[in-house]
């Protein structure tokens, strides 16, 4: 290896990881990679930009489980990368027509404001699995996509996947044609998609070994080439040119229609996240499941008995948007949070919510749909933690449903949010002198911001765990057409559904518990995605609407009434 010459290159650092996928460069790259591993900025990135570079004019497609995750979750690497490489408005344009010296792409673009775009014509288009029209009459050369553990199977094949079909005689010398890029954490096989791991079949360790090989060697060249350029060493600026368009061509042949699967844990970028970090995100994570899949990258199925034992992913949905607003967003802006943007949240309708108070304090809403049988859909879910109190949880809840113009709730809970002084007030003691319940606390923030809220559980009983328990036994058991179909949203309830799968069952004397002991375990903060504290504001909202299908249940256990 040549001695480097600081004049020619700059330094820079890339993790094994990192670099061993830069020199497979196969036409099918895949990435089950841990937090912090430098996938989105230093493997997805330049993966980008050496396929544009290599199908000038084509159209490319970068796409997500949602249209709105990829404003959220890769925009902003993927812009930072390409504004710290390249002059914006010269290389690359983004959210807007690009300048008159930019080549034409062979696809024609009528709207730029979801794009980027290069110099050589080459654009990249967003598309999503909840937008099946983001891929009509796409003609794509290749597709990056993030985080596939969100992206149900049928839809990938179904939706996403009919739009590679670039033309052949245009793009087809390039081996990146007709490729995927496609990244993902590792997923829960419980709560996640996880078909995509079956790709890692797909590789060939013996000719992923000789291809990074013979790359690395020709890297080598490519040094010698601009160190000789720089000397006007004129031979050997033709000698090595040769060589390299030569191995170039045979490497990209044996690159063409093979698949690379990169297995790697967060400790794969250790040196720029250093041990600190890792420490800290094992001090941080109780979860044994999260830290597995998030840090370690360890493939691991729960097998615990869960209070929601019949829930599962045919509960959930993820074409939770509507996108007349976002479309009018450009692609290096961010659309906001709001619930505008919920494909099923009607304005005209009423919100229907269930509230757990205490130091960490949760909320969960949902509205009926018509149909047969009808919907009943958890739409968002909030939370906040001791010192913030009812004032913030209301500000929390009329920020994010501003522009809902009926603006009444009707909210159920348990029987301890009736009390005047609740015990956990002896530890965490309101910032005012009210002596008011927990509902009425949040019913008063609320009506001083404009809400109606309707107390349904006023005088409400103990409902025992065994009741909550047989209750969701039949919400989440197969519909027989009779009753409410239960559906929760995956993208705005991230944290209400890792709660569900965090709700463990235990059986005390013979009787049905709900397992709580990570309440007591954990920090607040860790409380949200694993503990039982958002599911059980979803099961008091759950007891309120349908206690009634309980063989034998008084409807004297429901008082409805109270409200501003």
């Amino acid at each position: 290896m040549p001695k480097q010459n600081d004049d020619i290159f700059a330094r820079n650092y890339l993790s094994v990881v990192q670099i061993l996928a830069k020199l497979m460069d196969t036409t099918f790259l895949y990435g089950e990679m841990g937090r912090g591993s430098g996938k989105t900025t230093n493997i997805l990135s330049p993966r980008v930009d050496r396929v544009q570079n290599d199908m000038p004019g084509s159209c490319l497609a970068l796409g997500a489980s949602t249209y709105k995750s990829i404003f959220d979750n890769i925009l902003a690497g993927l812009i930072g990368y390409l504004q710290d490489t390249y002059l914006r408005g010269t290389y690359f344009e983004v959210g807007k027509e690009p300048p008159k010296h930019f080549k034409p792409c062979a696809t024609f673009i009528d709207d730029w404001r979801h794009t980027i775009s290069f110099h050589n014509g080459t654009v990249i288009q967003f598309i999503s699995c909840d937008r099946p029209e983001s891929m009509l009459g796409k003609n794509i050369a290749h597709l990056f996509v993030d985080e596939m553990l969100r992206i149900p199977r049928e839809k990938f094949t179904e939706r996403i996947i009919p739009a590679l079909r670039a033309d052949r005689s245009k793009f087809g010398h390039s081996h990146y044609f007709m490729g995927i890029t496609g990244f993902s954490s590792t997923p829960n096989f419980e709560t996640d998609e996880d078909w995509f791991i079956e790709y890692e079949r797909d590789a060939d360790p013996d000719l992923l070994s000789c291809i990074i090989e013979m790359a690395l060697e020709l890297d080598r060249r490519l040094v010698e080439l601009e160190i000789a350029r720089r000397e006007f060493r004129d031979d050997d600026v033709k000698k090595l040119s040769r060589f390299i368009e030569r191995w170039n061509a045979r490497i990209n042949d044996f690159r063409r229609g093979e698949t690379a699967y990169i297995h790697a844990s967060s400790f794969s970028n250790i040196k720029i996240l250093g041990i600190d970090y890792i420490l800290g995100q094992i001090k941080s994570i109780k979860d044994e499941d999260q830290l597995n899949t998030s840090i370690l990258s360890v493939r691991k199925r729960r097998v615990k008995d869960m209070f929601f034992g019949k829930f599962g992913k045919q509960h959930l949905f993820d074409d939770s948007y509507r996108y007349d607003f976002i479309d009018r967003v450009r692609a290096d802006e961010s659309p906001g949070e709001s619930s505008r943007h919920l494909k099923y949240c009607d304005p005209r309708l009423p919100l229907y919510a269930g509230f757990d108070p205490g130091p960490f304090m949760s909320i969960v809403f949902a509205q009926r749909h018509p149909g047969h049988p009808p919907d009943f859909r958890v739409i968002k879910d909030l939370f906040v933690i001791h010192p913030e109190q009812h004032d913030e949880l209301a500000a929390n809840i009329d920020d994010f449903f501003r522009h809902h113009a009926r603006k009444e709730i009707f909210l159920y809970y348990d029987r301890a949010a009736n009390q005047n002084n609740p015990r956990y007030r002896k530890y965490y003691p309101l910032l005012t002198d009210k002596d008011d319940t927990d509902a009425m606390l949040l019913q008063k923030a609320l009506f001083s911001r404009g809400w109606t809220v309707r107390l349904l559980s006023l005088s409400q009983e103990t409902i025992l765990h065994a009741q909550h328990y047989r209750l969701l036994n039949i919400l989440f058991d197969k519909t027989d057409g009779r009753r409410d179909n239960i559906l929760i949203d995956r993208n705005e309830c991230e944290a209400l559904v890792s709660s569900i799968h965090h709700s463990p069952l235990k059986r005390t004397e013979g009787r049905v518990v709900l397992d709580k002991s990570a309440e007591k375990e954990l920090e607040y903060k860790d409380q949200a995605f694993y503990s039982p504290q958002i599911a059980t504001a979803f099961m008091y909202l759950l007891w309120g609407e349908f206690h009634q299908l309980l063989p034998n249940e008084s409807s004297s256990m429901m008082n409805i009434g109270g409200s501003f």
